[in-house]
This record gives structure tokens, C-alpha cells and sequence, in this order.
């Protein structure tokens, strides 16, 4: 009974583990990709201004490495743990950009 326990933790151990190094070098692989060029990732902080809204954040500082407005959108959603894409004067936001 006791080896069995001990069989099972070694198991359950093993597969964390090869999901956190999968998980890693996936991370790395998309931050490479969006670098290719050269140009780094960085963040800046902005406050929320009256009429600001997600779109208009990611149409003034979108740039060529993101595919759309909605994927940048959902990279600054993300970094801010915002789930229902309410924004509301007065908050800072962390958003992205390459330089």
C-alpha cells in the first residue's frame, strides 16, 4: 500500500513537471516570435480618460506585431485581469508596446 502511494506521487510529480517545461517553452517561443526583428517587449502605465475605451486604447498603440486590434486587445485584458472588458475613468491600465 505504501509503494503504491509512493508510485503514484512520483507520477503525479513527473507529469507537473513535464507540464510546467512544456509550458515554459511555450512562453519563451511566443515571446521570440513577437521579437524577430529585434524590437523588445515593454509596458507602460496609462490612466483612463472619459471616453477611453479598449478599442480606442488599442487603436492609438496597437503596432505591427500584434495581427488585429482584437489581439492586442486581449493582451492588454489579460495583463490587467479584466474578464468582462469593463474599463472605467480613472483606472490605470498596463498596456504593451515594442521598441
Amino acid at each position: 500500500m505504501k509503494t503504491l502511494k509512493i508510485r503514484v506521487l512520483i507520477t503525479v510529480l513527473f507529469i507537473v513537471t513535464v507540464l510546467g517545461i512544456a509550458a515554459a517553452v511555450i512562453s519563451e517561443s511566443r515571446q521570440v516570435a513577437g521579437a524577430a526583428d529585434g524590437r523588445e517587449k515593454y509596458f507602460t502605465s496609462i490612466q483612463i480618460k472619459r471616453g477611453d475605451s479598449l478599442w480606442s486604447i488599442a487603436k492609438k498603440n496597437i503596432s505591427e506585431e500584434y495581427s488585429s486590434v482584437h489581439e492586442y486587445v486581449e493582451e492588454v485584458c489579460e495583463a490587467n485581469h479584466i474578464y468582462d472588458g469593463e474599463i472605467k475613468e480613472g483606472m490605470y491600465l498596463v498596456i504593451p508596446y515594442y521598441k
